[in-house]
């Protein structure tokens, strides 16, 4: 995410950590939400990936725009019903951020596509994350070769895992040539307030599993600051 801090601005960030920390030791409440920067998934989580270079950062701070937004990273979400879920979480920010894997960018590399959404309360978070897993598992708007399944996140509790994945023979059989072979691995999870969504994708072959849930892991970790 660029060249490492200098000294100076190192001591400040340092300074304002103690005192967020005074701060909440001392009114009791829960700690705030780290910096945009990172409440993506970072190098340090995923060892070996640097930002796309053509699907740039996005953030909305305001529902119509979220909405208009993100119902495009959906698998099928109506916008009406996006709209009104996340009003009703108390929605306040959202932001998503894509890496790639490899020495060299291209459509054809392992993708990293990480996202954040600010809710109203914990509880809220969980309806959100509940309305992200729904529309992770749904079948494509139209004819669909994407065989769906859950798999499990050790680690991160009460986290989802949603994997789809479109070979090049099911594309065939299923006579759906717009489609294109896909193996994606989904993670959610909530954290207070805040939802958190990884999702590691390819080409079938390129990436696991384990890749899925090392990369959610160490973002989960970072950001209750294990």
């Amino acid at each position: 995410m660029g060249s490492g801090p200098s000294f100076m601005r190192y001591a400040i960030r340092l300074a304002v950590l103690v005192t967020a920390v005074a701060v909440v030791a001392c009114s009791g409440g829960e700690p705030a939400p780290p910096s945009l920067a990172q409440r993506f998934v970072t190098a340090a989580d995923a060892p070996g990936s640097t930002i796309d270079p053509v699907e740039v950062r996005e953030t909305a701070e305001e529902i119509d725009a979220f909405v208009s937004l993100f119902s495009q990273h959906m698998v099928d979400a109506d916008r009406d019903e996006m709209t009104t879920v996340f009003r009703e979480a108390g929605f306040q920010e959202a932001g998503t951020e894509v890496r790639f894997i490899g020495e060299t960018h291209s459509p054809d590399v392992p993708h990293i596509f990480s996202s954040f959404y600010e809710l109203g309360s914990e509880d809220e978070a969980t309806s959100a994350l509940d309305w992200l897993v729904t529309d992770a598992k749904k079948p494509c708007p139209e004819s669909c070769a994407t065989v769906i399944s859950e798999f499990d996140v050790p680690g991160i509790p009460d986290a989802s895992g949603v994997r789809r994945l479109t070979t090049a023979e099911a594309i065939e059989a299923a006579g759906t040539p717009n489609q294109i072979p896909r193996d994606s691995y989904w993670v959610g999870f909530t954290l207070g307030s805040s939802v958190y969504t990884m999702d590691l994708a390819g080409p079938p072959g390129s990436v696991t599993v384990q890749q899925a849930r090392e990369i959610a892991s160490a973002y989960y970790d970072r950001l209750v600051g294990n």
